[in-house]
């Protein structure tokens, strides 16, 4: 049986493959368990600076990169006495797993190549950055099925696109194309298929050049922002940089500032 997850590592970048192009790389039980297992792996490993994630492609070159979750195998039964307390865990899991993905001390680009549906779509609002492909298509389908988005999607939708956009995506059960979500905002980056990895990759060794000490303070600063006052928010920006100031990083970026070369950033 093929593993739901497939990792493949050059120098400092990570790709993660949602790995069950059957079905459209719909998650179920297994693969959630197997991303957050590689997650946690990869945030150790200092090798690694930058992820991506995207689905694995059929051998009929059928591109998704997730159909959301697998109705199949939802991680409780229906039909249990305590079908209640069942869901509400699995739903617990699930959000756990993307509150990972958001909170990650690395960056994270979400590579959407195809389908991006449900689940699938709260992954990528999960990342730092979602680049798509013109064939790329979107939505939250749920509401078409009696229940709503709950492994984050009402909310990182929301702050993603604004009230009336989320609610128009949430409440129609509609899909939208590439273009009409680079319109509104949902994609950051909108390329061609046939560019599509390259233009990940270039933006994602573009990050991977800088350092990583650096970058985790940044992100951590900026996602503060969304949750603080602007007062309380610039607090957190003096702090960090004073906490740059002692890195070997910070002087080394000076040093090859003014020895007029590229910095080679170790974390430090």
């Amino acid at each position: 049986m093929d593993d739901p997850i497939k990792v493949e590592k050059d120098q400092n970048i990570a790709k993660i493959y949602l790995n069950r192009p059957q079905v459209m790389n719909a998650i179920n039980v297994e693969m959630r368990i197997r991303l957050e297992e590689e997650l946690k792996k990869l945030a150790m490993d200092n090798s690694v600076r930058v992820l991506i994630i995207t689905g694995a492609v059929t051998q009929e070159k059928r591109k998704a990169f997730s159909s959301g979750d697998d109705l199949r195998d939802p991680g409780f039964s229906y039909e249990s006495p305590n079908v209640l307390l069942e869901s509400y865990n699995t739903v617990n899991k699930m959000r756990n797993l993307y509150d990972l993905i958001d909170d990650y001390p690395k960056p994270i680009i979400a590579m959407v190549n195809g389908v991006c549906l449900g689940g699938g779509l709260e992954l990528a609002l999960s990342s730092d950055f979602i680049f798509a492909s013109d064939n790329a298509v979107f939505g939250f389908p749920e509401i078409n099925l009696g229940f709503i988005p709950a492994w984050g999607g009402t909310q990182r939708l929301m702050r993603k696109i604004g009230e009336t956009n989320a609610k128009r995506l949430i409440f129609t059960g509609e899909t939208i194309d590439a273009k009409k979500a680079k319109e509104i905002n949902l994609v950051d980056v909108l390329t061609s298929d046939e560019e599509l990895e390259k233009i990940t990759l270039d933006f994602a060794k573009k990050i991977a050049e800088k350092s990583p000490l650096t970058l985790l303070m940044a992100k951590r600063i900026i996602e503060k922002g969304t949750e603080c006052s602007l007062q309380s928010g610039l607090l957190y920006e003096v702090l960090s940089l004073m906490l740059s100031i002692k890195t070997e990083d910070m002087k080394e970026g000076i040093n090859a500032f003014f020895e007029k070369r590229k910095p080679e950033f170790k974390g430090k």
